[in-house]
């Protein structure tokens, strides 16, 4: 049984304003934190007799804080001759040419590096630290040191980013060639200090318009040769993120670290979620006390189906109904049968015969703008 790996890095230099993912402010990474990444990986690879990870993706917060020593340490645990893809988010503030070679000195062939804008009023407006300067210099070191695949991400709809900067920006980052472009749109989360600041009426953001830019920026990826094979994500011909497509296709992973989670699927699922609490993070797994840091559930077949369609339909590739077929014949009332399951979304799904006799459904690029309301109706 295939299983995938996530590392959490939960620290950031400073939060910004939009992010509402669990995060500290820290400068570094502790080696006592380092050390339960380490252990908690030894405590799964044990539980469920895992000789070796398919995918491994180090993300955050800020996994470029750790040093090029601990990126060695993390991955030397975690990756092996066996694993195809070694995934790492950088920020350009922190990345360094030594950490770049550690990474592919130890396995890594998959940079994620968070450009977002190269307008240095929009990264300012939302409190991100990386600054134009800061992306072109990283991206300098990645030209000349980096050999392996390059996600870039960036976000349609900042504040303070008229279309034609957006444009510029994104036309900046192609023009470094990556293989992958993760494009969201400006999410605006309550809980966070964004939230307040366009609440209070001291930031300017019209939802309306960030969804335009968004739709700008898809037709330049489109005319450079990208597919949407994921909402938000865009590739070229086999440079599709395979440790993301694990969660869309809902295939086993192990999350270690505090506030990551994991998933594993069959007759008897089970997923957990390390709680948000670094400290008590770091004290349990210290003392060896694996299960005290998280929260956990049992995943009955029923729910697995109604996830592997939520999270199916969000690929472009869509749902195929023998796939269906072979992992939920004992899910009544369709009992494996794909055509019956989708057949009242007929008028705003397509569908594709496949060679073997199967069927994909999948929503094309007009469909998949209505997605959120195809899953509310599943």
């Amino acid at each position: 049984m295939a299983y995938s790996l996530y590392c959490h890095i939960p620290f950031c230099v400073s939060k910004c304003l939009y992010c509402d993912f669990f995060s500290l402010p820290c400068c570094n990474v502790s080696e006592d934190y380092l050390n339960c990444l380490l252990k908690e990986i030894d405590f799964y690879k044990n539980k469920f007799s895992i000789d070796h990870f398919r995918t491994v993706y180090v993300g955050g917060g800020t996994p470029s804080l750790l040093s090029a020593h601990q990126i060695e340490l993390l991955l030397n645990s975690a990756v092996s001759t066996e694993t195809i893809e070694v995934t790492m988010e950088m920020n350009p503030e922190s990345l360094t040419e030594e950490k770049l070679q550690s990474f592919s000195n130890s396995g890594g062939n998959r940079l994620s590096l968070g450009i977002q804008s190269f307008n240095d009023k929009a990264l300012e407006t939302i409190g991100r630290v990386c600054r134009s300067k800061h992306a072109e210099k990283a991206l300098d070191i990645v030209k000349k040191v980096w050999n392996g695949r390059l996600n870039l991400d960036v976000i349609a709809g900042l504040p303070d980013q008229s279309d034609d900067e957006f444009l510029l920006s994104l036309e900046k980052i192609l023009s470094y060639n990556p293989d992958h472009v993760s494009m969201y749109t400006l999410t605006v989360e309550e809980e966070t200090p964004l939230y307040s600041e366009i609440e209070a009426n001291r930031i300017k953001f019209d939802f309306d318009d960030a969804d335009r830019q968004w739709l700008l920026g898809r037709e330049i990826l489109f005319k450079k040769g990208f597919t949407q094979y994921e909402v938000s994500n865009f590739s070229l011909p086999e440079a599709e993120c395979l440790h993301n497509l694990t969660y869309w296709n809902l295939e086993n992973y192990i999350g270690v670290g505090a506030g990551a989670s994991g998933s594993v699927y069959g007759s008897c699922g089970e997923r957990w979620a390390n709680k948000n609490d670094v400290d008590a993070y770091v004290k349990n797994i210290s003392a060896l006390k694996f299960d005290s840091v998280s929260e956990r559930e049992e995943l009955p077949v029923e729910t697995q189906e109604f996830e592997f369609l939520m999270m199916g339909l969000r690929k472009g590739s869509g749902v195929n109904s023998a796939e269906y077929s072979r992992r939920f014949s004992s899910v009544a009332p369709w009992n494996g049968n794909l055509d019956s399951r989708l057949n009242f979304l007929a008028e705003r799904i397509s569908r594709k015969e496949e060679p073997d006799g199967s069927a994909d459904y999948f929503l094309d690029k007009n469909q998949i703008l209505f997605l959120n309301k195809i899953l509310l109706d599943l």
